[in-house]
C-alpha cells in the first residue's frame, strides 16, 4: 500500500525553471539567469552594466577614504574613532553625492529588471 502525497524516487524535489533562473540573477550575479537560459548577450549586459557600477561605486569609496585619510594626516581630524566615523557618515559634496545615488539607483534597477527579465523569460519558453 502507497502512502498518499510522498515522492515515488529518492530524487528531491526539482525548482521550476523560471524560479531557477531569477534566483540566479539575484543572488550569484545580474545576468547569471539570462545566461543559463541561453540568453549570452543579454545576460553579458546585464552583467558588464553591473560591474561597471560596482566599479563606480568603489572608486567614489576609495576617494573619499583617501580624502578622510589626507584630513588625519594633516591634522584635521583627531586619530580616534568618533572622530574618523564623523567623517565617515558626513554627506559627500555636491556633485559627487548625486552621481554616487545616480549610480546605486542603477545597479540596483539593474539588478531587478535582470531578476524579473530571467523569470519572465524562463516562464515564456516553459509555455
Amino acid at each position: 500500500m502507497a502512502i498518499p502525497n510522498t515522492p515515488t524516487s529518492n530524487h528531491p524535489p526539482s525548482i521550476k525553471r523560471p524560479l531557477k533562473a531569477a534566483l540566479m540573477s539575484a543572488l550569484i550575479c545580474p545576468g547569471s539567469g539570462q545566461m543559463w537560459l541561453g540568453k549570452k548577450w543579454q545576460g553579458i549586459g546585464f552583467m558588464a552594466l553591473s560591474f561597471v557600477c560596482l566599479a563606480v561605486m568603489m572608486n567614489f569609496a576609495i576617494e573619499r577614504a583617501q580624502v578622510i585619510a589626507d584630513k588625519i594626516l594633516a591634522g584635521e581630524v583627531a586619530l580616534e574613532y568618533s572622530a574618523i566615523y564623523a567623517q565617515i557618515t558626513q554627506a559627500p559634496d555636491g556633485n559627487m553625492a548625486q552621481i554616487s545615488t545616480w549610480i546605486t539607483w542603477l545597479f540596483v534597477a539593474n539588478w531587478l529588471t535582470s531578476i524579473i527579465t530571467a523569470y519572465l523569460m524562463a516562464k515564456k519558453t516553459a509555455s
